[in-house]
C-alpha cells in the first residue's frame, strides 16, 4: 500500500517521456560526431558525459537512458552507410561502436550515485 509521501513523490517527479527524448537526441548527436569525426574515444567521452547527465537528472532507472543513448552510436553508424555517407562501415565497427555501452554504464551509474551523495551530504532533492 502506498502512502501519502509515496503518492506525492510519484506526481512531483516528471515524465519519463522527456527523459527518453533528450537520450535520443544525445545518443544521436554521439552518434552523429562519431561519423564526422572518425574517433572513438572522443564517441565515449560524449557518451559518459551524456549518461552522467541523464542519471543526475533521473536517478531511478539510468541503465535505460544509458541503452539509448549507447545503442544509438553503432545505429547512427549504419543509417550513415546506407546513406552513402559512412564507406569504413565493417562489422568489427559496429562491435566496437556498441562497447561504448561500457563508459555508457558508469556514467549514468556515477550520475545516479552522485545524486545520492548530494541528497544525503547537503540534504538537496
Amino acid at each position: 500500500m502506498e502512502t501519502i509521501s509515496d503518492q506525492a513523490e510519484k506526481t512531483a517527479e516528471p515524465r519519463d517521456g522527456i527523459f527518453y527524448g533528450i537520450a535520443v537526441a544525445l545518443g544521436t548527436c554521439s552518434g552523429l560526431l562519431h561519423v564526422v569525426l572518425r574517433d572513438a574515444l572522443f564517441t565515449a567521452l560524449l557518451v559518459t558525459a551524456a549518461t552522467m547527465f541523464l542519471g543526475f537528472m533521473r536517478p531511478r532507472r539510468p541503465w535505460r537512458c544509458t541503452l539509448l543513448v549507447a545503442l544509438l552510436v553503432p545505429a547512427v553508424m549504419v543509417a550513415a552507410n546506407l546513406l552513402n555517407y559512412y564507406k569504413e562501415l565493417s562489422r568489427a565497427g559496429i562491435y566496437g561502436s556498441a562497447l561504448v555501452t561500457l563508459p555508457g554504464i558508469a556514467g549514468a551509474y556515477g550520475g545516479h550515485f552522485g545524486r545520492g551523495f548530494l541528497r544525503v551530504m547537503f540534504g538537496t532533492k
